[in-house]
């Protein structure tokens, strides 16, 4: 029986691994933070619903005017394109967190969910490094990068 990713992350004790011979992330880090991301949603399935979670330390994020340092776009309420502006702190060095999250009903309760069964991230990057491609899986069932799809664009 293979291991699920969750537990690969937590035996290298790293948000990055080697898996199936290429890189699987549980979180991705783009430090520093940059001015603008713009998140498109380009696929996804539709149960569970996926979504992304954005961090930031040293900062805030602000959508429309709603500022805090962590955001959760769900696919099922956030428009295709979000512009996420990143507010720094003076003098602080910023990064923004980026990772996969799906929600599902438990005892008729919506709950987010992260870091569990096989969650994880293939991300390509453009070869100017203002673009990633985010293939994400969820915790459920077996490995599948094709359960999201997002294009984070850095400027």
């Amino acid at each position: 029986m293979t291991q699920a990713l969750a537990d690969l992350f937590a035996d290298a004790q790293s948000p990055q691994l080697v898996w199936d011979g290429e890189m699987a992330y549980a979180i991705y880090e783009v430090s520093p933070a940059p001015e603008t991301l713009t998140v498109e949603f380009l696929n996804a399935i539709n149960a569970p619903v996926q979504g992304l979670t954005l961090k930031v330390n040293g900062g805030v994020l602000d959508v429309n005017g709603t500022e805090s340092p962590e955001m959760l776009l769900w696919r099922d309420t956030a428009p295709d394109t979000v512009v996420v502006r990143v507010k720094s702190e003076p003098g602080a060095r910023t990064a923004c967190k980026l990772w996969n999250i799906w929600r599902g009903s438990m005892s008729g309760v919506d709950v987010a969910q992260a870091w569990l069964g096989n969650a994880g991230m293939r991300i390509e990057q453009s070869g100017d490094g203002n673009q990633l491609l985010l293939r994400c899986s969820d915790g459920e069932g077996p490995v599948d990068f094709n359960n999201l799809e997002v294009r984070v664009t850095l400027a």
